[in-house]
């Protein structure tokens, strides 16, 4: 029963920050693919570990595709900030 509770409950938040940034996102004014990599990888490794659980992939597949994602979300994260610092200059 726990179970559920706790995953309709990481449902609910994860649908509110896709809105948020979604939003945070049209107000900036960032359009294209590259720019939103860094979330989109951010949220599946967060997306990933309820999956496994209720998959029954827990352990290392589990792990790796949430290291994965994270090495991702942190290098085009790094990607987005090179880019605004060159076009600041």
């Amino acid at each position: 029963m726990l179970e559920i509770i706790l995953t309709m409950v990481f449902a609910v938040v994860f649908i509110i920050g896709i809105y948020v940034q979604v939003t945070r996102r049209k107000r900036a004014g960032l359009t294209g693919v590259k720019s939103a990599i860094a979330p989109i990888c951010f949220m599946m490794s967060a997306a990933l570990n309820p999956l496994g659980y209720w998959f029954g992939f827990l352990g290392l597949i589990s792990l790796l595709g949430s290291m994965l994602f994270l090495f991702l979300g942190a290098y085009y994260l790094k990607e987005m900030q090179g880019a605004e610092g060159s076009k600041k200059r």
